[in-house]
């Protein structure tokens, strides 16, 4: 069948072909301002999340290097509040050593601690519960550079307070370790109880960092020592002899008045 010119198929696609050419597209002018403003917005997208991502990176190695300082702090400060305390002191210890000031102090620590952990297995020989323990900044191992905190641990009263025993990193990005002694009237950068005795509290400061070294945290703490107080000095007997005569002469007196009360009264 032959469809003639005013059929009604030929009508229906006459009407969708003028339909489709009075459509109007996009010009040239709406497409670029579109593409502007997607990429705008995709720009302001990757800015946003890409400062998201560093405040996260950010807080992290803040939180890194905070944990690191108050576990270094916190380390020393538990063998402090453990230091041997003995009359004699040949049995005791608290050295400082001065590494230098402010930031980039490295002070040293030896002590005379106890302890319920071992250094070493039991088939190696047995323990007492004190130990000599020694703390220094070094690189975190052979060939890198990261420092550290390393911790020194042997059983006390060997022929060598200052060697021997096992040395570990305790705490990595430890960058500053500084150290000071109070004698109850000012603090000291030095101290060796051998010659001053124990010291009245040790103040210790950490510096730490974190991996990346985006952030560093300062941990401090002041550690007091329990002392034994020095027993008050024996009365001198004339002292105590010449108080006694001075009361007795004072009772006379008092006597001496009762008598002339009484003379009064006849």
């Amino acid at each position: 069948m032959v469809l003639g010119p005013h059929s009604p198929g030929r009508r229906v696609e006459g009407g969708v072909a003028a339909a489709c050419r009075g459509r109007r597209g996009f010009t040239l002018v709406e497409l670029i301002v579109a593409a502007v403003v997607a990429a705008l917005v995709a720009g302001s997208a990757v800015g946003a999340v890409s400062q998201m991502l560093r405040l996260k990176a950010k807080s992290q190695a803040r939180q890194q290097a905070f944990e690191r300082a108050d576990a270094a702090v916190g380390r020393i400060a538990l063998d402090l509040c453990n230091v041997v305390r003995h009359h004699n002191l040949q049995f005791a210890r608290v050295s400082i050593s001065d590494g230098g000031a402010g930031d980039s102090a490295r002070d040293g620590l030896l002590l005379l601690t106890r302890s319920t952990r071992p250094v070493r297995s039991e088939e190696d020989g047995a323990e007492g519960g004190e130990y000599e323990v020694q703390y220094r900044i070094g690189p975190l191992g052979a060939g890198v550079n990261t420092p550290a905190l390393w911790r020194r641990c042997d059983p006390a009263f060997d022929a060598f307070q200052d060697a021997g025993g096992v040395a570990v990193p305790v705490v990595a990005g430890v960058t500053s370790l500084s150290l000071q002694a109070y004698d109850g009237s000012q603090w000291f950068d030095s101290w060796d109880s051998d010659s001053g005795g124990y010291p009245h509290a040790v103040r210790v400061v950490v510096i730490a960092s974190s991996d990346d070294g985006l952030a560093t945290a300062t941990g401090r703490r002041t550690i007091a020592i329990d002392r034994t107080p020095t027993p008050p000095e024996a009365a001198d007997e004339s002292t105590t002899s010449g108080g006694g005569g001075a009361a007795g002469g004072t009772s006379g007196g008092t006597g001496g008045s009762g008598g002339a009360a009484g003379g009064g009264g006849r």
